[in-house]
C-alpha cells in the first residue's frame, strides 16, 4: 500500500531584510503609532533564530547614516502605511512555496520514468503495453467476424464512457434506472479506462481546476502528459488532485457509497482480462487482437485525445475562463464529446452539440431513452439559457 505523502516543513527564515517588511507591513494592519513601530523594528531585527541584535546609536552625529539607519527614520518620519506599502514596493522577498508545490515540483524534476512505480502504474502500462501490441498484429490476421465484434464492442464501450462515465455519473445531466445506469457503467469498465469512482473523480477534478496547477490533464504540462501520461503516474496525479495518498477519491462520496462501483474498483483488472479470454474462447487470436487490440486503441487514443486536442485547436463560441474549444473532428470520434466548449461553458447539459449541425450521438441516445420512458430528469438548457451564458461569461471576462 503507498504511504501518505509527507509535506516537508516550511524553511526556517532568517533573513533580516524580510523580517523588518514583515513587522513594518503588520503594523500597519494593528493601527500602530509610528513610535511603536520603530520599536517593533528595533526588536526584530535577527542575524540568528535564538541571537537579537539591537542597533546601536551612532558616536559621531556626522557619520553617514547605514542602510538600517535610513529604514528606521523612514519608519519614525512616515505614516504607517505609506511604510508599509512602501517597503513591500521595494522589497521583495522570495516566495515561499507550500509543501504540496515542492513535492510536485521534485516529481516533475525526476521525469515521468526516474521515480517510484506503485502496483497501479506497472499494472497499466503492462495493459497499455499489451494493448498495442496486439492491435500491431491485427493486420496480419484480419477477419470478418473479429471487425464486427470489435466495431460492436467499440460502439459499446465508447458509448459506456460517454454517456455512463460521463453525463450520467459525473455531471448528473439526466436519470436512469439503476440496472440501466449499472450496465452502461459497465461497458464503460471494459474501455480500458479503468473504473467509474477512478474516472469520475479525475474528470470532476479536471472541471473544477481547468488549466490551472491541479488539472489531473491540463496541456501546459505538455501534449504527451496530458494525452496518456497522467493515465500512468498515479501518485503524481493524487499530489496534483489535493488527495493524501493514491487510491482515496475523496470527491466521490456517493459512487463509493455503492458496492457495485467498489466491486469495480476492486476487480477492475480481471473484467478486462475475463473480455481478453472470453474473445480468446470464441474465436480465438484474430477475435483478441481486433477485439482487445484495435477497438481498446480507438476508444483509449480518442478520449484521451480529448484532453489536449479540444484545448489547444478548435472553434470557441463561448468565452470560457480556460481554453477549451469545439473540435468537430474529434466530436465524430468520440461521439459527440468535441464539443468541448459548449460542454464547459453548460457541464450539466445532456447535449453538447447545441446546434444541429453538430453530430452529438450520445445526445440522440440520451433522447432515444427519454422518448422510451428510461431516461428522466434530462437537464437540456435552451436558446435563452446559452444566450445568458454567453453574456454571463463575456462580462466576467471584461471584469478580469
Amino acid at each position: 500500500m503507498p504511504l501518505p505523502l509527507k509535506p516537508s516543513p516550511f524553511p526556517t527564515v532568517t533573513n533580516t531584510k524580510w523580517r523588518i517588511r514583515r513587522v513594518v507591513a503588520g503594523s500597519s494592519s494593528n493601527n500602530t503609532s509610528p513610535q511603536n513601530t520603530k520599536t517593533s523594528w528595533s526588536c526584530s531585527v535577527t542575524t540568528s533564530p535564538t541571537k537579537r541584535v539591537v542597533p546601536k546609536a551612532s558616536a559621531n552625529e556626522n557619520t553617514p547614516p547605514n542602510r538600517i539607519t535610513r529604514v528606521a527614520s523612514a519608519a519614525v518620519a512616515l505614516p504607517v502605511d505609506t511604510v508599509a506599502i512602501a517597503t513591500v514596493a521595494t522589497e521583495k522577498a522570495t516566495p515561499i512555496k507550500t509543501p504540496n508545490e515542492l513535492e510536485l515540483q521534485r516529481m516533475r524534476n525526476r521525469g515521468f520514468w526516474n521515480r517510484k512505480w506503485h502496483m497501479a502504474d506497472v499494472t497499466h502500462m503492462l495493459l497499455g503495453v499489451g494493448t498495442h501490441v496486439l492491435a500491431l498484429s491485427a493486420p496480419f490476421v484480419f477477419n470478418t467476424g473479429a471487425v464486427l465484434v470489435a466495431l460492436v464492442l467499440f460502439f459499446m464501450t465508447g458509448i459506456g464512457v460517454t454517456l455512463g462515465y460521463h453525463r450520467l455519473l459525473t455531471h448528473r445531466s439526466f436519470k436512469l434506472p439503476k440496472w440501466l445506469e449499472y450496465c452502461f457503467a459497465y461497458c464503460g469498465c471494459h474501455s480500458g479506462q479503468r473504473d467509474p469512482i477512478f474516472w469520475v473523480s479525475v474528470h470532476k477534478n479536471h472541471h473544477k481546476y481547468t488549466d490551472q496547477e491541479r488539472d489531473p490533464h491540463s496541456p501546459r504540462e505538455g501534449f504527451w502528459f496530458s494525452h496518456f501520461g497522467w493515465f500512468h503516474y498515479h501518485e503524481y496525479l493524487a499530489m496534483k488532485c489535493g488527495e493524501p495518498e493514491i487510491g482515496v477519491y475523496s470527491n466521490v462520496p456517493e459512487l463509493k457509497a455503492q458496492w457495485f462501483y467498489r466491486f469495480l474498483h476492486d476487480t477492475y483488472v480481471w473484467h478486462i482480462i475475463g473480455l481478453g479470454v472470453l474473445l480468446y474462447l470464441v474465436g480465438g487470436y484474430p477475435y483478441l487482437a481486433w477485439g482487445m487490440g484495435v477497438r481498446t486503441l480507438v476508444v483509449n487514443h480518442g478520449t484521451f485525445l480529448v484532453g489536449p486536442v479540444c484545448h489547444l485547436w478548435g472553434g470557441r463560441p463561448y468565452n470560457t475562463p480556460d481554453t477549451s474549444t469545439n473540435n468537430g473532428i474529434m466530436a465524430l470520434f468520440t461521439f459527440g464529446e468535441g464539443w468541448h466548449n459548449n460542454h464547459h461553458a453548460i457541464p450539466r447539459s445532456a447535449r453538447h452539440g447545441f446546434k444541429w449541425w453538430q453530430v452529438d450521438v450520445t445526445w440522440w441516445i440520451i433522447k432515444f431513452l427519454e422518448m422510451v420512458g428510461l431516461a428522466t430528469d434530462v437537464y437540456l438548457p435552451t436558446e435563452a439559457d446559452r444566450k445568458r451564458t454567453q453574456l454571463s461569461l463575456l462580462a466576467k471576462a471584461a471584469i478580469i
